[in-house]
């Protein structure tokens, strides 16, 4: 009998290892996968609890990032890009899969020579209202973080580096870190707070600026940019009206076309915001399309996978779409002294109708 039990237990064990030897890690360049594994159900503790991926050595928390089931396999996907030059561990360890996988992966070859730059910045328009709340910029790579209020610098006309500009200690990065969102600071550009009446707006209408980014700020490999980026604007009136889409200019296409739907706003928009905050409805329900926005952030153009077909359809407008001082539909942004600027949003929406026929009518 005791012969049959130490049996047993040794086919168990050989059973057992040869699961761990079926099951392999992968990753490819992006994503961490499990393959030889059937993934089901996530286990209690979730998927974390059973895969896991470190940066670099010691003890360090696991990465933060998104689990999936693609194909059979279990994915996680890093929450931030994978960084140049640093070595990756991945562990599995599921029940049944004795022992524990680990693997472990390099990320991608430290670049030697710059490569990254300021690849453009919104708004595009070179005459900002004196009340601008927000800028973006977009690097062609990504960039380290924590920079920003040393490496980004308003002049005047005469050179003069201009101070207390943007919101202190605020960096807000799209999850590729390529995208920097920074803001105006709000108590300078609302009236009757403190900060306007004793310093004013960063902007003057009629003045001359010019916005510099540092060569040395250092990207995601730790290499600095390709050169130092320079953009002059001038100042322009504030803008305190807010957005009305009854205003806006709607030029429909024709059907059986796939020509753009334009909407002309008669000012310059939130460029970010233009890109998820209007959609277009139809007969059958939400139209499927590209969006493009033209002419300095004045202009939303939306291009239809398929052929416009005849019919009534509604432009949906998010009313937290800004114009370019912060002004959302409805909403002066200094009416409520109170108010603060976060990257937060909730919002209801309006609509404009307008109709597709063989002769397109606004």
């Amino acid at each position: 009998m005791k012969d049959r039990l130490a049996c047993l237990a040794v086919v168990l064990a050989l059973g057992t290892t040869a699961i761990a030897q079926s099951v392999s890690l992968q990753f490819d360049g992006i994503a961490f996968k499990v393959l030889g594994w059937t993934a089901t159900a996530p286990p209690g503790g979730g998927w974390s609890s059973i895969f896991r991926v470190y940066a670099g050595t010691g003890d360090v928390p696991p990465l933060v990032g998104t689990y999936a089931i693609e194909r059979g396999s279990l994915v996680f996907r890093p929450r931030y890009p994978i960084s140049a030059g640093v070595r990756y561990r991945a562990v599995f360890d599921a029940p049944g899969v004795r022992p524990a996988i680990e693997k472990s992966f390099d990320g991608p070859a430290r670049p030697t020579a710059a490569s990254t730059h300021v690849d453009r910045v919104y708004p595009s328009t070179d005459v900002l209202p004196a009340n601008q709340l927000r800028l973006y910029i977009y690097f062609s790579a990504p960039m380290s973080r924590g920079e920003a209020e040393r490496r980004i610098h308003l002049l005047d006309a005469g050179g003069k580096l201009l101070p207390a500009v943007f919101l202190p200690g605020q960096e807000l990065w799209d999850p590729n870190n390529r995208r920097l969102t920074m803001t105006f600071d709000p108590g300078r550009i609302k009236r009757d707070l403190t900060s306007n009446r004793s310093m004013g707006p960063p902007i003057a209408e009629g003045k001359r600026y010019t916005l510099v980014i540092d060569r040395d700020w250092p990207d995601a490999t730790g290499l600095p940019m390709t050169g130092t980026f320079r953009k002059a604007f001038r100042g322009g009136p504030a803008v305190r009206q807010p957005p009305d889409p009854k205003s806006w200019r709607v030029a429909a296409p024709p059907a059986s076309s796939r020509a753009a739907l334009v909407v002309s706003f008669g000012r310059p928009m939130n460029y970010v915001l233009l890109q998820r905050m209007l959609k277009v409805s139809g007969p059958h329900g939400e139209v499927a399309g590209a969006v493009g926005v033209e002419r300095e952030e004045s202009e939303w153009r939306f291009t239809p996978q398929a052929p416009w077909a005849v019919g009534q359809y509604t432009l949906i407008v998010d009313t937290s779409l800004e114009d370019l001082a912060g002004n959302k539909i409805g909403q002066p942004f200094d009416i409520d002294v109170f108010d603060k600027v976060t990257d937060r949003i909730t919002s209801t929406t309006t609509s404009r109708a307008f109709e597709i026929g063989p002769t397109a009518k606004p």
